[in-house]
């Protein structure tokens, strides 16, 4: 019986990376899961956001800030984001066509 759920959980995991293209689906699954259990604050992210080659990452880091996020340079074309976000504006940053993927982890608001 467990092969058969880890079967589907597998399935469901693809399904959700197909339709989120570039967020790490177990990020959308942590977000989701937070925004469901906790439903009057954004859950807390801290995120790694991986930029193709030869962008500048000022810029990016400039651009960013209009939701507020705390950031820092993390490695070669790497950003490091931390702050209140939603599985939403976690889908709104990836659609820059810069964004090559956004992987990291989500846990329960700081109160």
């Amino acid at each position: 019986m467990s092969q058969v759920i880890e079967a589907e959980y597998d399935e469901f995991l693809k399904d959700v990376e197909t339709k989120l293209q570039k967020i790490d689906p177990e990020l959308a699954m942590q977000a989701m899961y937070y925004e469901r259990k906790f439903t009057d604050v954004e859950p807390h992210g801290e995120i790694v956001i991986r930029y193709r080659e030869g962008v500048d990452l000022e810029q990016k880091r400039f651009k960013m800030g209009q939701y507020g996020f705390e950031m820092a340079m993390k490695e070669h074309q790497e950003l490091e984001v931390v702050g209140l976000m939603s599985l939403g504006t976690i889908y709104e940053i990836s659609k820059d066509p810069d964004i090559e993927r956004i992987s990291g982890t989500v846990s329960c608001a700081s109160y």
